[in-house]
């Protein structure tokens, strides 16, 4: 199953910082989990959400960047035997 994350925008009442709410997503992911994550290079880099993919256990599968747009794939590996 693949989720999706857009950092682009804060939804209406969330005051949370967008890394955050990837972090969050990020940690609730099953293995073999995806979370497609889209965000604005000048808002939140490519680079941070990778580090913060990193961080959280992830795999990044696939990454796409057109002008400042940027999208990429994450997901949480399974475990041995799975």
């Amino acid at each position: 199953m693949k989720r999706e994350i857009d950092l682009r925008e804060q939804p209406k009442g969330c005051s949370e910082h967008p890394l955050i709410r990837l972090g969050r997503e990020a940690s609730s992911l099953k293995p073999g989990e995806e979370l497609r994550v889209i965000t604005d290079t000048g808002i939140i880099p490519l680079e941070a959400v990778m580090l913060a993919a990193r961080r959280a256990g992830l795999k990044v599968r696939e990454t796409r960047i057109e002008g400042e747009l940027a999208e990429a794939v994450l997901v949480r590996p399974r475990g041995r035997g799975g």
